[in-house]
Protein backbone atom coordinates (compact mmCIF):
# COMPACT_ATOMS: atom_id res chain seq x y z
CA UNK A 1 0.00 0.00 0.00
CA UNK A 2 2.98 2.47 0.98
CA UNK A 3 4.51 1.62 -2.22
CA UNK A 4 1.53 2.43 -4.32
CA UNK A 5 0.98 5.68 -2.76
CA UNK A 6 4.76 6.71 -3.57
CA UNK A 7 4.34 5.20 -6.83
CA UNK A 8 0.88 7.83 -7.53
CA UNK A 9 3.05 10.47 -5.58
CA UNK A 10 6.04 10.44 -7.84
CA UNK A 11 4.01 10.14 -11.32
CA UNK A 12 2.11 13.09 -9.77
CA UNK A 13 5.36 15.52 -9.72
CA UNK A 14 6.36 14.14 -12.81
CA UNK A 15 2.90 15.14 -14.76
CA UNK A 16 3.08 18.94 -12.77
CA UNK A 17 6.78 19.10 -13.68
CA UNK A 18 6.46 18.43 -17.22
CA UNK A 19 3.20 20.30 -17.52
CA UNK A 20 5.22 23.37 -15.73
CA UNK A 21 7.99 22.78 -18.35
CA UNK A 22 5.90 22.83 -21.38
CA UNK A 23 4.36 25.89 -19.89
CA UNK A 24 7.05 27.78 -19.36
CA UNK A 25 8.65 26.56 -23.03
CA UNK A 26 5.57 27.88 -24.71
CA UNK A 27 5.75 31.23 -22.65
CA UNK A 28 9.53 32.13 -23.49
CA UNK A 29 9.48 32.90 -27.29
CA UNK A 30 12.74 31.10 -29.00
CA UNK A 31 14.03 33.17 -32.46
CA UNK A 32 12.47 31.12 -34.90
CA UNK A 33 14.19 28.48 -37.15
CA UNK A 34 14.81 24.62 -37.08
CA UNK A 35 17.37 22.63 -34.81
CA UNK A 36 17.61 20.08 -38.20
CA UNK A 37 18.49 16.31 -37.88
CA UNK A 38 18.79 14.49 -34.75
CA UNK A 39 22.76 14.43 -32.89
CA UNK A 40 24.12 16.11 -36.39
CA UNK A 41 21.40 19.35 -36.46
CA UNK A 42 22.27 21.55 -39.40
CA UNK A 43 26.18 20.99 -39.15
CA UNK A 44 26.74 19.18 -42.33
CA UNK A 45 24.81 22.37 -44.08
CA UNK A 46 26.52 24.73 -42.61
CA UNK A 47 30.27 23.38 -43.06
CA UNK A 48 30.28 21.84 -46.57
CA UNK A 49 28.02 24.74 -48.16
CA UNK A 50 29.52 28.25 -48.41
CA UNK A 51 28.91 29.78 -45.14
CA UNK A 52 27.41 32.84 -46.04
CA UNK A 53 24.62 30.70 -48.04
CA UNK A 54 23.86 29.06 -44.85
CA UNK A 55 23.14 32.19 -43.05
CA UNK A 56 21.95 34.07 -45.92
CA UNK A 57 18.94 31.77 -46.97
CA UNK A 58 17.91 31.53 -43.15
CA UNK A 59 17.97 35.30 -42.81
CA UNK A 60 15.25 35.19 -45.49
CA UNK A 61 13.20 32.29 -44.58
CA UNK A 62 12.83 32.76 -40.73
CA UNK A 63 14.22 36.22 -39.64
CA UNK A 64 17.28 39.06 -40.81
CA UNK A 65 17.34 39.78 -37.36
CA UNK A 66 18.16 36.08 -35.46
CA UNK A 67 16.93 32.46 -35.91
CA UNK A 68 18.09 29.56 -34.49
CA UNK A 69 19.82 26.05 -35.32
CA UNK A 70 22.39 23.15 -34.15
CA UNK A 71 25.70 23.12 -35.30
CA UNK A 72 28.69 21.57 -33.75
CA UNK A 73 26.47 19.88 -31.16
CA UNK A 74 25.54 22.71 -29.90
CA UNK A 75 21.68 24.78 -29.92
CA UNK A 76 23.16 28.02 -31.63
CA UNK A 77 21.11 31.55 -31.90
CA UNK A 78 22.65 33.31 -35.22
CA UNK A 79 22.50 36.76 -34.69
CA UNK A 80 22.64 39.37 -38.15
CA UNK A 81 23.36 42.45 -39.20
CA UNK A 82 25.13 45.66 -37.97
CA UNK A 83 22.92 46.03 -34.70
CA UNK A 84 23.36 42.41 -33.75
CA UNK A 85 27.19 43.22 -34.07
CA UNK A 86 27.01 46.50 -31.54
CA UNK A 87 25.03 44.24 -29.25
CA UNK A 88 27.44 41.31 -29.12
CA UNK A 89 30.62 43.68 -28.74
CA UNK A 90 28.66 45.91 -25.99
CA UNK A 91 27.55 42.86 -23.97
CA UNK A 92 30.41 40.95 -23.27
CA UNK A 93 30.98 39.34 -20.11
CA UNK A 94 27.26 40.70 -19.36
CA UNK A 95 25.60 37.97 -21.49
CA UNK A 96 28.44 36.77 -23.21
CA UNK A 97 31.72 34.68 -23.10
CA UNK A 98 34.00 32.79 -25.27
CA UNK A 99 33.62 29.57 -26.90
CA UNK A 100 35.13 27.61 -28.79
CA UNK A 101 33.80 24.69 -30.86
CA UNK A 102 34.83 21.46 -29.45
CA UNK A 103 36.81 20.39 -32.01
CA UNK A 104 38.71 22.77 -31.51
CA UNK A 105 38.98 22.56 -27.72
CA UNK A 106 39.90 18.72 -28.62
CA UNK A 107 43.04 20.40 -30.97
CA UNK A 108 44.36 22.87 -29.08
CA UNK A 109 43.50 21.78 -24.58
CA UNK A 110 45.33 18.67 -25.14
CA UNK A 111 47.13 19.30 -21.23
CA UNK A 112 43.42 18.85 -20.07
CA UNK A 113 42.73 15.39 -19.28
CA UNK A 114 39.27 16.11 -19.22
CA UNK A 115 38.72 17.25 -22.42
CA UNK A 116 37.11 14.81 -23.73
CA UNK A 117 34.62 13.64 -21.10
CA UNK A 118 33.52 17.29 -20.22
CA UNK A 119 32.87 20.79 -22.31
CA UNK A 120 35.68 22.59 -21.34
CA UNK A 121 35.15 25.90 -18.43
CA UNK A 122 35.43 29.23 -21.26
CA UNK A 123 38.93 30.96 -21.07
CA UNK A 124 40.51 33.24 -22.45
CA UNK A 125 43.74 31.65 -24.27
CA UNK A 126 44.91 35.30 -26.19
CA UNK A 127 45.20 36.90 -22.61
CA UNK A 128 49.11 36.14 -22.89
CA UNK A 129 49.09 38.21 -25.66
CA UNK A 130 46.80 40.92 -24.64
CA UNK A 131 48.88 41.27 -20.70
CA UNK A 132 52.63 42.10 -22.07
CA UNK A 133 51.62 44.37 -25.35
CA UNK A 134 53.51 41.85 -27.49
CA UNK A 135 51.17 42.87 -30.00
CA UNK A 136 51.20 46.41 -29.43
CA UNK A 137 53.19 49.27 -31.91
CA UNK A 138 55.62 49.70 -29.67
CA UNK A 139 56.23 46.48 -29.59
CA UNK A 140 55.66 45.93 -33.21
CA UNK A 141 58.16 48.10 -34.58
CA UNK A 142 61.22 46.00 -33.07
CA UNK A 143 59.73 43.15 -35.39
CA UNK A 144 58.93 45.38 -38.34
CA UNK A 145 62.88 45.45 -40.25
CA UNK A 146 62.74 41.26 -39.95
CA UNK A 147 59.07 41.48 -42.09
CA UNK A 148 60.67 43.26 -44.32
CA UNK A 149 63.76 41.35 -45.17
CA UNK A 150 62.11 37.90 -44.35
CA UNK A 151 59.39 38.81 -47.38
CA UNK A 152 61.99 39.77 -49.57
CA UNK A 153 64.14 36.57 -48.91
CA UNK A 154 60.83 34.62 -49.44
CA UNK A 155 59.98 36.53 -52.47
CA UNK A 156 63.52 36.12 -54.16
CA UNK A 157 63.52 32.40 -52.84
CA UNK A 158 59.96 31.39 -54.50
CA UNK A 159 59.20 33.38 -57.40
CA UNK A 160 63.10 35.11 -58.46
CA UNK A 161 63.40 34.64 -62.29
CA UNK A 162 59.83 32.74 -62.96
CA UNK A 163 57.50 33.08 -65.27
CA UNK A 164 54.35 31.29 -63.48
CA UNK A 165 54.24 31.39 -59.68
CA UNK A 166 51.84 30.24 -57.57
CA UNK A 167 50.61 32.79 -54.71
CA UNK A 168 48.93 30.67 -52.21
CA UNK A 169 51.97 28.12 -51.53
CA UNK A 170 54.25 31.61 -50.85
CA UNK A 171 51.68 32.82 -48.81
CA UNK A 172 50.67 30.17 -46.86
CA UNK A 173 55.01 29.37 -46.57
CA UNK A 174 55.81 33.32 -45.63
CA UNK A 175 53.20 33.77 -43.17
CA UNK A 176 54.01 30.60 -41.23
CA UNK A 177 57.88 32.27 -41.19
CA UNK A 178 56.75 34.70 -39.93
CA UNK A 179 54.59 33.71 -36.97
CA UNK A 180 57.16 31.10 -36.35
CA UNK A 181 59.48 34.08 -35.67
CA UNK A 182 58.07 36.60 -34.25
CA UNK A 183 55.73 33.82 -31.50
CA UNK A 184 58.84 31.41 -30.92
CA UNK A 185 61.62 33.07 -31.79
CA UNK A 186 62.40 30.54 -34.38
CA UNK A 187 64.15 31.09 -37.75
CA UNK A 188 65.32 28.01 -39.49
CA UNK A 189 62.97 27.92 -43.07
CA UNK A 190 63.68 24.16 -44.40
CA UNK A 191 61.94 23.46 -40.56
CA UNK A 192 58.85 25.84 -40.85
CA UNK A 193 58.46 24.65 -44.36
CA UNK A 194 57.46 21.09 -43.89
CA UNK A 195 54.76 22.24 -40.80
CA UNK A 196 52.67 23.78 -43.58
CA UNK A 197 50.75 21.05 -44.39
CA UNK A 198 50.02 20.22 -40.61
CA UNK A 199 48.90 23.49 -39.79
CA UNK A 200 46.83 23.61 -43.28
CA UNK A 201 45.00 20.46 -41.66
CA UNK A 202 44.39 21.80 -37.92
CA UNK A 203 42.76 24.64 -39.62
CA UNK A 204 39.93 22.60 -41.80
CA UNK A 205 40.10 20.57 -38.34
CA UNK A 206 38.69 23.39 -36.11
CA UNK A 207 35.14 23.07 -37.24
CA UNK A 208 34.24 19.57 -38.05
CA UNK A 209 32.46 16.77 -37.04
CA UNK A 210 34.26 14.90 -34.36
CA UNK A 211 34.97 11.84 -36.51
CA UNK A 212 38.19 10.29 -35.78
CA UNK A 213 39.05 7.70 -37.58
CA UNK A 214 40.83 7.62 -40.29
CA UNK A 215 39.86 9.05 -43.77
CA UNK A 216 37.70 11.91 -41.83
CA UNK A 217 38.94 15.55 -41.71
CA UNK A 218 39.12 15.13 -37.57
CA UNK A 219 41.58 12.51 -38.08
CA UNK A 220 43.68 14.56 -40.01
CA UNK A 221 43.95 17.57 -38.09
CA UNK A 222 44.38 15.23 -34.41
CA UNK A 223 47.34 13.38 -35.85
CA UNK A 224 48.62 16.98 -37.69
CA UNK A 225 48.04 18.81 -33.93
CA UNK A 226 50.41 15.77 -32.43
CA UNK A 227 52.80 16.41 -35.17
CA UNK A 228 52.91 19.88 -34.30
CA UNK A 229 52.83 19.77 -30.87
CA UNK A 230 55.73 16.96 -30.60
CA UNK A 231 57.56 20.22 -32.56
CA UNK A 232 56.86 22.48 -30.49
CA UNK A 233 58.43 20.38 -27.42
CA UNK A 234 61.43 19.95 -28.82
CA UNK A 235 61.56 24.06 -29.64
CA UNK A 236 60.65 24.30 -25.79
CA UNK A 237 63.49 22.56 -24.59
CA UNK A 238 65.89 24.01 -27.26
CA UNK A 239 64.48 27.37 -25.78
CA UNK A 240 65.01 26.48 -22.33
CA UNK A 241 68.92 25.85 -23.03
CA UNK A 242 69.31 29.16 -24.72
CA UNK A 243 67.86 31.17 -22.12
CA UNK A 244 70.18 28.96 -19.27
CA UNK A 245 73.71 29.77 -21.09
CA UNK A 246 72.43 33.09 -21.02
CA UNK A 247 70.82 34.13 -24.55
CA UNK A 248 68.24 37.01 -24.38
CA UNK A 249 65.01 36.42 -25.52
CA UNK A 250 62.09 38.52 -26.71
CA UNK A 251 59.70 36.15 -28.19
CA UNK A 252 56.46 35.30 -26.78
CA UNK A 253 57.64 32.02 -26.25
CA UNK A 254 60.30 32.89 -23.84
CA UNK A 255 58.10 35.08 -21.79
CA UNK A 256 55.54 31.90 -21.31
CA UNK A 257 58.33 30.06 -19.81
CA UNK A 258 59.44 32.83 -17.06
CA UNK A 259 55.84 33.77 -16.13
CA UNK A 260 54.39 31.84 -12.95
CA UNK A 261 50.96 32.47 -11.57
CA UNK A 262 50.18 33.86 -8.27
CA UNK A 263 51.25 31.16 -6.00
CA UNK A 264 54.38 31.31 -8.51
CA UNK A 265 53.78 27.89 -10.50
CA UNK A 266 55.06 27.78 -13.92
CA UNK A 267 52.84 26.56 -16.84
CA UNK A 268 53.68 23.22 -18.04
CA UNK A 269 55.48 22.55 -21.00
CA UNK A 270 52.05 20.69 -22.75
CA UNK A 271 50.26 23.83 -21.92
CA UNK A 272 52.52 25.65 -23.70
CA UNK A 273 52.76 24.00 -26.30
CA UNK A 274 48.86 23.92 -27.10
CA UNK A 275 49.25 27.59 -26.45
CA UNK A 276 51.84 28.44 -29.06
CA UNK A 277 50.07 25.93 -31.55
CA UNK A 278 46.75 27.88 -30.91
CA UNK A 279 48.73 31.36 -31.73
CA UNK A 280 50.37 30.23 -34.70
CA UNK A 281 47.79 29.25 -36.38
CA UNK A 282 45.93 32.60 -35.63
CA UNK A 283 49.33 34.23 -37.01
CA UNK A 284 49.30 31.76 -40.43
CA UNK A 285 45.94 30.95 -42.18
CA UNK A 286 44.09 34.36 -41.72
CA UNK A 287 46.93 36.28 -42.76
CA UNK A 288 47.74 33.69 -45.68
CA UNK A 289 44.28 34.26 -46.84
CA UNK A 290 44.33 37.48 -47.09
CA UNK A 291 47.36 37.62 -49.20
CA UNK A 292 46.10 35.32 -51.13
CA UNK A 293 42.62 36.90 -52.63
CA UNK A 294 44.09 40.30 -52.24
CA UNK A 295 47.07 39.26 -55.40
CA UNK A 296 43.79 38.00 -56.89
CA UNK A 297 41.45 40.95 -56.78
CA UNK A 298 44.81 43.86 -57.33
CA UNK A 299 45.73 41.11 -60.37
CA UNK A 300 42.09 41.57 -61.95
CA UNK A 301 42.08 45.22 -61.31
CA UNK A 302 45.11 47.49 -63.49
CA UNK A 303 44.05 50.76 -61.77
CA UNK A 304 44.37 49.39 -58.24
CA UNK A 305 47.75 47.93 -58.76
CA UNK A 306 48.78 51.39 -60.15
CA UNK A 307 47.78 53.26 -57.10
CA UNK A 308 49.02 50.29 -54.94
CA UNK A 309 52.73 50.72 -56.70
CA UNK A 310 52.19 54.85 -56.88
CA UNK A 311 52.04 54.81 -53.58
CA UNK A 312 54.88 52.37 -52.57
CA UNK A 313 57.49 53.40 -54.73
CA UNK A 314 57.15 56.81 -53.46
CA UNK A 315 57.88 55.32 -50.35
CA UNK A 316 60.83 52.98 -51.92
CA UNK A 317 62.58 56.57 -53.44
CA UNK A 318 62.53 58.13 -49.59
CA UNK A 319 65.01 55.55 -48.50
CA UNK A 320 68.39 54.59 -48.88
CA UNK A 321 69.19 51.15 -50.68
CA UNK A 322 68.99 48.54 -48.28
CA UNK A 323 67.41 50.58 -45.73
CA UNK A 324 64.61 48.50 -44.73
CA UNK A 325 60.82 49.35 -43.60
CA UNK A 326 59.73 51.32 -40.66
CA UNK A 327 57.07 52.32 -38.59
CA UNK A 328 56.80 55.61 -39.94
CA UNK A 329 56.46 54.07 -43.95
CA UNK A 330 53.32 52.03 -42.67
CA UNK A 331 51.48 54.96 -41.86
CA UNK A 332 51.84 56.18 -45.68
CA UNK A 333 50.61 53.01 -47.11
CA UNK A 334 47.16 54.09 -46.86
CA UNK A 335 45.84 53.17 -50.25
CA UNK A 336 47.15 50.22 -49.95
CA UNK A 337 45.65 49.40 -46.72
CA UNK A 338 42.21 50.36 -48.00
CA UNK A 339 43.18 47.58 -50.68
CA UNK A 340 43.57 44.92 -48.11
CA UNK A 341 40.22 45.75 -46.39
CA UNK A 342 38.64 45.47 -49.39
CA UNK A 343 40.20 42.19 -49.76
CA UNK A 344 38.82 41.28 -46.86
CA UNK A 345 35.67 42.07 -47.27
CA UNK A 346 34.92 40.26 -50.75
CA UNK A 347 36.61 37.56 -49.11
CA UNK A 348 36.42 37.53 -45.07
CA UNK A 349 39.79 35.06 -43.94
CA UNK A 350 36.55 33.97 -40.95
CA UNK A 351 33.72 33.34 -41.29
CA UNK A 352 32.51 34.12 -37.87
CA UNK A 353 33.09 33.36 -34.13
CA UNK A 354 31.17 31.40 -31.36
CA UNK A 355 29.90 32.61 -27.74
CA UNK A 356 28.20 31.05 -25.07
CA UNK A 357 25.25 32.74 -23.50
CA UNK A 358 25.87 33.34 -19.79
CA UNK A 359 22.54 34.44 -18.75
CA UNK A 360 19.31 34.45 -20.65
CA UNK A 361 18.85 37.59 -22.71
CA UNK A 362 16.39 38.93 -24.81
CA UNK A 363 16.53 40.06 -28.47
CA UNK A 364 14.88 41.40 -31.56
CA UNK A 365 11.70 40.33 -29.60
CA UNK A 366 12.96 36.90 -28.82
CA UNK A 367 14.81 35.07 -25.73
CA UNK A 368 18.16 33.28 -26.05
CA UNK A 369 18.24 30.73 -23.20
CA UNK A 370 21.32 30.56 -21.09
CA UNK A 371 23.93 27.67 -22.16
CA UNK A 372 23.27 27.96 -25.54
CA UNK A 373 25.43 29.42 -28.28
CA UNK A 374 25.57 32.37 -30.00
CA UNK A 375 27.48 32.72 -33.67
CA UNK A 376 28.12 36.19 -35.58
CA UNK A 377 29.14 36.68 -38.38
CA UNK A 378 30.57 39.57 -41.39
CA UNK A 379 28.68 37.68 -44.02
CA UNK A 380 24.94 39.76 -43.07
CA UNK A 381 26.70 42.94 -43.93
CA UNK A 382 29.98 42.62 -45.89
CA UNK A 383 27.72 41.73 -49.33
CA UNK A 384 24.37 43.93 -48.72
CA UNK A 385 23.72 46.23 -50.85
CA UNK A 386 22.21 48.66 -47.94
CA UNK A 387 25.57 48.88 -46.35
CA UNK A 388 28.21 48.71 -49.13
CA UNK A 389 27.16 50.66 -52.80
CA UNK A 390 27.79 47.97 -55.52
CA UNK A 391 28.81 45.20 -53.39
CA UNK A 392 30.41 43.05 -56.11
CA UNK A 393 32.74 45.54 -57.26
CA UNK A 394 36.48 45.66 -55.67
CA UNK A 395 36.61 49.27 -54.50
CA UNK A 396 39.59 50.31 -52.37
CA UNK A 397 37.96 54.01 -52.27
CA UNK A 398 34.91 53.33 -50.66
CA UNK A 399 37.23 53.27 -47.19
CA UNK A 400 38.10 57.07 -47.84
CA UNK A 401 37.07 59.18 -45.14
CA UNK A 402 34.39 60.60 -46.65
CA UNK A 403 32.85 57.32 -47.48
CA UNK A 404 33.89 55.20 -44.76
CA UNK A 405 31.43 52.23 -44.09
CA UNK A 406 28.80 52.49 -41.67
CA UNK A 407 29.36 51.31 -37.26
CA UNK A 408 29.42 47.77 -37.31
CA UNK A 409 28.99 47.20 -40.99
CA UNK A 410 32.58 46.03 -41.09
CA UNK A 411 34.42 44.55 -38.58
CA UNK A 412 36.91 41.74 -39.84
CA UNK A 413 38.63 42.00 -36.40
CA UNK A 414 35.09 41.67 -34.35
CA UNK A 415 34.98 44.63 -31.71
CA UNK A 416 34.58 45.45 -27.88
CA UNK A 417 36.91 43.89 -25.82
CA UNK A 418 37.80 40.94 -27.65
CA UNK A 419 38.72 42.66 -30.59
CA UNK A 420 41.75 40.49 -32.45
CA UNK A 421 45.02 41.18 -30.55
CA UNK A 422 46.80 40.51 -33.69
CA UNK A 423 45.18 43.32 -35.89
CA UNK A 424 47.90 45.31 -35.80
CA UNK A 425 50.28 42.32 -36.51
CA UNK A 426 48.48 41.50 -39.43
CA UNK A 427 48.60 44.61 -41.04
CA UNK A 428 51.78 45.01 -40.68
CA UNK A 429 52.89 42.04 -42.24
CA UNK A 430 50.55 42.05 -45.33
CA UNK A 431 51.62 46.13 -46.13
CA UNK A 432 55.28 44.12 -45.57
CA UNK A 433 54.21 41.99 -48.37
CA UNK A 434 52.28 44.79 -50.69
CA UNK A 435 55.50 47.15 -50.52
CA UNK A 436 58.17 44.15 -51.71
CA UNK A 437 55.37 42.23 -54.46
CA UNK A 438 54.34 45.59 -56.12
CA UNK A 439 58.09 47.11 -56.46
CA UNK A 440 59.19 43.98 -58.63
CA UNK A 441 56.08 42.24 -60.01
CA UNK A 442 53.25 42.61 -62.39
CA UNK A 443 50.97 39.73 -62.70
CA UNK A 444 47.73 38.35 -64.17
CA UNK A 445 45.46 36.33 -62.80
CA UNK A 446 45.43 33.07 -64.86
CA UNK A 447 41.86 31.68 -63.97
CA UNK A 448 39.66 34.59 -62.70
CA UNK A 449 36.77 32.34 -61.89
CA UNK A 450 37.79 29.43 -59.89
CA UNK A 451 36.01 28.51 -56.98
CA UNK A 452 36.50 29.36 -53.49
CA UNK A 453 35.40 26.76 -51.37
CA UNK A 454 33.31 27.41 -48.56
CA UNK A 455 34.30 26.40 -45.13
CA UNK A 456 35.07 28.41 -42.74
CA UNK A 457 38.92 29.04 -43.58
CA UNK A 458 37.71 29.94 -47.28
CA UNK A 459 40.46 28.47 -49.80
CA UNK A 460 40.49 28.66 -53.64
CA UNK A 461 39.47 25.03 -54.96
CA UNK A 462 42.63 24.19 -56.65
CA UNK A 463 44.76 24.50 -52.99
CA UNK A 464 42.50 21.08 -52.59
CA UNK A 465 43.94 19.54 -54.92
CA UNK A 466 46.77 16.74 -54.63
CA UNK A 467 48.89 19.23 -56.58
CA UNK A 468 48.14 21.76 -54.44
CA UNK A 469 47.26 24.57 -57.05
CA UNK A 470 46.01 27.85 -56.85
CA UNK A 471 43.91 30.24 -58.47
CA UNK A 472 46.05 33.03 -57.72
CA UNK A 473 48.95 31.63 -60.02
CA UNK A 474 49.96 34.36 -62.21
CA UNK A 475 51.97 35.25 -64.82
CA UNK A 476 55.15 37.41 -62.47
CA UNK A 477 57.26 39.50 -64.55
CA UNK A 478 59.69 40.25 -62.47
CA UNK A 479 60.39 44.90 -62.52
CA UNK A 480 64.19 45.49 -63.46
CA UNK A 481 65.57 45.36 -59.89
CA UNK A 482 68.91 46.28 -60.93
CA UNK A 483 68.03 49.26 -62.93
CA UNK A 484 65.22 50.49 -59.52
CA UNK A 485 68.35 50.23 -57.20
CA UNK A 486 70.78 51.87 -59.71
CA UNK A 487 67.99 54.75 -60.53
CA UNK A 488 67.79 55.26 -57.10
CA UNK A 489 71.59 55.47 -56.27
CA UNK A 490 71.85 58.02 -58.92
CA UNK A 491 69.12 60.33 -57.96
CA UNK A 492 68.55 60.04 -53.79
CA UNK A 493 67.92 63.63 -53.31
CA UNK A 494 65.69 64.14 -56.19
CA UNK A 495 64.22 61.36 -57.25
CA UNK A 496 61.62 61.33 -59.93
CA UNK A 497 59.59 58.19 -59.53
CA UNK A 498 58.04 58.86 -63.36
CA UNK A 499 61.59 58.58 -64.54
CA UNK A 500 61.30 55.36 -62.88
CA UNK A 501 58.13 53.76 -64.26
CA UNK A 502 59.01 54.88 -67.54
CA UNK A 503 62.14 52.73 -67.45
CA UNK A 504 60.98 49.69 -66.14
Amino acid sequence: MELLALILIVFTLSITILAFRRRSDRSTKLPPGSFGWPVVGETIQFLFGKPEKFVGDRMKKYSSDIFKTKILGEKTAVICGPNAHKFLFTNEHKYFIAFRPHPMQYLFRSYQTKAVAAPLAPRDDTKVLRQPGFLKPEALIRFLDKMDSITQQQLQAHWEGKDVVKAYPLAKTLTLTLACRFFLGMDKPDRIARLVQYFDDITVGMHSIMLNIPGTIFYRANKAAAAIRMELLSVIKEKKDAMASGDKMQDILSHMLVIADPSGKFMPEAEIADKMMGLLVAGYSTVATTITFLMKYVGLNPDVYQNIRAEQMEIAASKNPGELLEWEDMQKMKYSWNAICETMRMVPPLQGTFREVLTEFSYAGYTVPKGWKVYWTVSTTNMNPEYFRDPQKFDPSRYDESEAPAPYTYVPFGGGPRTCPGKEYARLAILAFVHNVVKYYKWEVMDPHEKVNGDMMPTPEKAKTTTKTIFTTATATQFAHKKVVKKIESKRTDFDRSDLLREI
